[in-house]
């Protein structure tokens, strides 16, 4: 099974490490095809080895690679906000293409076009099992997969990105069932560590009043300027006054809003049926309204997924038209509010799940956030 992460099964250190690097589920082919331009169709294995030669002879950096490697949206975001006093040098970020390193922290990483912008990378060694051959003569395999955290520092913030994964662990030589790997349970050492370093004073924004009320009073149903947004809610997992919205930690799945909408709109019905009110179109839509806005915005919400997209103003109409494009997809994710700091799930940590393709990953997330915050 595939992970996703950079798994190394004892690769020689300097041009093989390299190469086995830049060929891992760490880079993408796109990513790739930005470091080693006018590469064309060339395939992934094909350009991981032209640009670890290239990179042997002299011909490229290592920030040239490095640069568009912590540049990559990834699945994963946390945000702080905050300033920092210095800018640290660390570990040598160089070395990480040639060899598996040290836990720490390695940068800082710049790109000339952007002075007020630095990353640092953050690398945990853990261990993986894996059985090798037939069930007579099989053996234990260990190898090491080096997780990658990748913090990108503004001038008045700071945001952690990730990629995650499962991996196996051992009890008594036998490979235990592929587990997630518990990330928030290291992302708030990796923001104290580089406080730290930076000598920062960096905390999380509030996310819940942001997403569930600054944004959804600024979006939901509304028009900007004559632009009409689309604001779709998509799950949520919420307790409160003893009753829990699909709890996780039961095994059962995340709700599907629209199981929301249905329940809202047999509640309203029947209140309204009561109060013989259920003629009234407008009031039985204000009144689900109603219902459902609790449920999502009160209802003790511990994470929250929606999807805002904005209608295409007439000058982007012109641009898109031939690629069929209707909408202008502004932000996609996952959102998990860290409302409960002392448990062992997700819960603790407030962070994003952020989607790839339209919506730009954790990238495309972190520059929403930080317009919709006023940076």
């Amino acid at each position: 099974m595939s992970i996703n992460a950079f798994v190394d099964n004892g690769y020689a250190p300097g041009r093989e490490f390299c190469e086995k690097f830049l060929s891992s589920s760490e880079f993408t082919v796109e990513t790739l095809r930005l470091i080693l331009s006018g590469s064309g169709r060339v395939k992934k294995a094909e350009l991981a080895l032209h640009i670890a030669e290239t990179l042997e002879q002299g011909k490229l950096t290592s920030d040239e690679i490095l640069i568009e490697y912590v540049k990559q949206p990834r699945t994963w975001l946390s945000l702080q906000l905050g300033t920092y006093a210095r800018t640290p040098k660390l570990n040598s970020s160089a070395s990480l293409l040639k060899e598996f390193g040290q836990d720490g922290w390695y940068g800082p990483i710049q790109e000339p076009n952007y002075p007020n912008k630095k990353w640092y990378i953050r690398t945990y060694k853990i261990v993986d099992y894996v059985r090798r051959g037939s069930e007579t003569a099989s053996q234990l395999d260990e190898r090491y997969i080096r997780w990658s955290v990748i913090a990108e520092v503004g001038k008045k913030y700071l945001g952690l990105s990730w990629d995650g994964f499962t991996y196996s662990s051992t009890t008594d030589e036998r490979i235990e069932q592929r587990t997630q790997f518990p990330f928030w349970s290291h992302i708030p050492v990796f923001f104290d560590e580089l406080a730290n370093h930076c000598e920062a004073d960096w905390k999380h924004p509030n996310l819940h009043k942001l997403v569930l009320h600054d944004m959804w009073d600024k979006y939901l149903n509304k028009s900007i300027n004559g632009v009409a947004y689309k604001w779709k809610h998509l799950k949520i997992r919420a307790e409160a006054s003893g009753l829990a919205i699909n709890a996780q930690s039961s095994g059962i799945q995340e709700i599907d809003v629209r199981g929301l909408q249905a329940l809202s709109q047999r509640l309203a019905h029947s209140v309204l049926n009561i109060l013989g009110l259920s003629g009234d179109p407008e009031k039985i839509s204000n009144a689900e309204d109603a219902i459902l806005l609790t449920l999502i915005k009160e209802w003790g919400t511990k994470s929250y997924e929606f999807e805002l997209d904005r209608e295409l103003m007439a000058n982007e109409i012109e641009t898109q038209i031939l690629k069929k494009v209707k909408l202008k997809h502004l932000m996609k994710a996952y959102c998990y509010f860290g409302l409960k700091p002392n448990s062992k799930t997700q819960d603790s940590l407030q962070h994003l799940k952020c989607y790839s393709g339209y919506y730009g990953g954790s990238t495309g997330v972190l520059e929403f956030l930080l317009k919709e915050l006023g940076f």
